[in-house]
């Protein structure tokens, strides 16, 4: 079993059906909104790199779309970084 450490990145904006609305003020709906987070990945549970790459998008995009899916974000970019120590690199 090999353990690596992971960053993903998501930056989005939300659409107007985003469940978390209420709690973003008007002026601030148009922004950029970024979260991050670092995996720390089986490599023997994953086949290969495009397969830990799909399960981090979609997990960020979930969080992003409030916990319960991806369809009330857009324009979506993602930023995945092998090998950090921490959230900060």
């Amino acid at each position: 079993m090999a353990i690596i450490n992971v960053k993903g990145v998501i930056k989005y904006k939300v659409k107007k059906n985003h469940p978390d609305l209420k709690y973003i003020d008007e002026a601030e709906r148009n922004n950029e909104f970024e979260f991050c987070d670092i995996y720390h990945i089986d490599t023997d549970s994953f086949w290969c790199k495009d397969a830990i790459d799909s399960y981090i998008k979609h997990d960020l995009a979930l969080v992003a779309g409030g916990g319960y899916d991806t369809d009330t974000i857009k324009n979506v970019k993602f930023i995945i970084t092998y090998g950090v120590n921490s959230i900060d690199n």
